[in-house]
């Protein structure tokens, strides 16, 4: 990674006492399908820019040797109809392909789909996810065709928070979605393995004029409908490689409580449920991973995002961002069992702080871009726990464990949260193989802290299926090994 240097590890004076890990290899959990990112709204900047820059950027992201090795893609099909629309925020007015009067326009939304064929080809079986914020602006409740200025329908939301798709237009906005779908599949050989109808559908903050983003409320009762009709447009359009997901809640609660309120016929028509967490931390996600898992779904986690601190200045030793998300994920993967994890915005303008990578959008004629902390923090766990992994039992509190059992690498990503105290763990492997591993056997390790990039450090020798390390305040660190034989690799 960027800046990465060879440092020798901490020596405390006064250690702290030691904490013993398991790790056992022989429990085994989900397989992990990936790591990823929303193009909305960065790609419809960032698609603008010169091809260098752009594929630089696509680079930082899905480059499996150079990047973060994301292979994931959502892909957000828009609704709006002028691009300067004044009540949307810079970068968020993605465009609907399709006119009040039923023609098409498929030269619209340029920038995200550039970025989209950048991501094709660069990205290592790359998964692509089509979703939508809002339906398209004539088929809102605030249209309304007699008005003067033809079509005020507004695609922040309804009036006060209020149900946004027009009842009785479920069926239209189907085949809105199911069009473009295919469209990309016969036009531009991008195939959306999942087809996501709603963007955190049960929440009320999506209101008229006021949200500044695309955004629609739309009970589970209509979500029903909507997906019955997907599901049978899809089925009539042969788009037999496309699935439905569902619903997007921005809470856990509420994806918990969505899900319950479906009918057996809709849970059925449903190949993958995805859920945010913007939740609380200490909520608790087992109930709804249960619910999921007996109904027999795949379960992504499909956004999770943050503010790294002040706006618009970049600290290049800001631990904030890094610290939640890492938080998240070990929390999403070891608790909630996501079979994905899918960051919001991995870039971001001088309006937030909530990517992982900082691009001044606004009048940004250099097409200049840094690395907020976070992107090292996600490295910790995209660049080693790659698709295809499976998750292991351990128990630490703030630990991840995975083997990859076509490259018979174990990694353990382990972070200290504490401002001021190091921790010392002690790494006790489970079920590592019949005997023990060769005597010159090793844990590489990478750390990132306010001062450090990812940072390779000098390994440290595996004694015995044990091996012992400190991680100093405000850290994550990155333990990785080769299976000494298939003994342990997974089946």
């Amino acid at each position: 990674m960027d800046n990465e240097q060879e440092v020798t590890p901490p020596h405390s004076s006064d250690p702290a006492a030691v904490s013993v890990i398991g790790i056992d290899l022989t429990a085994r959990f989900q397989t992990f399908e990936g790591w990823g990112t929303s193009l909305a709204w960065w790609a419809n900047v960032i698609g603008g820019w010169s091809e260098e820059r752009r594929a630089e950027i696509v680079e930082k992201l899905y480059s499996a040797e150079k990047g973060l090795g994301f292979n994931i893609a959502r892909y957000n099909i828009g609704g709006t109809k002028d691009a300067h629309d004044p009540y949307l925020h810079y970068g968020k007015a993605i465009l609907s392909y399709q006119n009040e009067d039923g023609t098409w326009n498929w030269s619209r939304d340029a920038g995200q789909r550039a970025v989209t064929q950048h991501i094709r080809k660069m990205a290592e079986t790359p998964i692509f996810e089509a979703f939508s914020n809002s339906p398209p602006w004539w088929m809102t409740c605030s249209y309304d065709a007699e008005r003067e200025d033809g079509a005020d329908g507004c695609t922040t939301g309804g009036f006060d928070g209020s149900g946004n798709l027009r009842p009785g237009r479920e069926r239209e906005f189907a085949e809105y979605l199911t069009e473009t779908v295919k469209h990309f599949r016969d036009e531009w050989d991008i195939v959306f393995r999942t087809l996501a109808p709603f963007n955190e559908p049960a929440a009320d903050w999506w209101k008229y004029r006021i949200a500044k983003q695309e955004g629609a409320h739309i009970g589970p009762a209509q979500q029903q409908t909507v997906i019955r009709e997907v599901y049978e447009a899809l089925r009539a359009k042969g788009l037999n490689d496309t699935a439905i997901s569902a619903s997007d809640e921005s809470l856990v609660q509420m994806a918990f409580e969505t899900w319950q309120a479906f009918e057996p016929e809709t849970k059925a028509r449903i190949e993958q449920v995805n859920t945010h967490t913007y939740n609380t931390p200490d909520y608790d996600p087992r109930p709804f991973f249960e619910a999921v898992s007996a109904d027999g779904k795949k379960l992504w986690m499909s956004e999770f995002g943050f503010e790294n601190g002040e706006h618009p200045t970049v600290d290049p030793h800001s631990m904030t961002g890094a610290q939640r998300l890492v938080q998240g994920i070990t929390r999403d993967l070891k608790i909630m069992q996501a079979e994905a994890w899918v960051y919001w915005q991995a870039v971001e303008s001088d309006s937030s702080t909530w990517g992982l990578i900082f691009a001044p959008f606004e009048n940004n004629e250099s097409e200049s871009y840094t690395m907020y902390k976070q992107y090292y923090a996600m490295a910790h766990y995209s660049r080693f726990i790659r698709p295809g992994s499976v998750i292991i039992a351990n128990d630490g509190d703030k630990s991840l464990a995975a083997i990859d059992p076509s490259s018979r690498r174990l990694v353990i990503v382990t972070y200290n949260d504490s401002e001021t105290e190091a921790a010392i763990y002690r790494y006790q492997l489970r079920g590592w193989n019949s005997g023990h591993p060769d005597s010159d056997s090793q844990v590489r390790v990478y750390r990132t802290t306010a001062e450090e990039n990812l940072a390779e450090l000098e390994p440290i020798p595996l004694e015995h299926t044990e091996f012992t390390a400190e991680t100093p305040p405000c850290s994550i660190t990155t333990y990785v090994m080769d299976l000494p034989d298939r003994k342990a690799e997974l089946s």
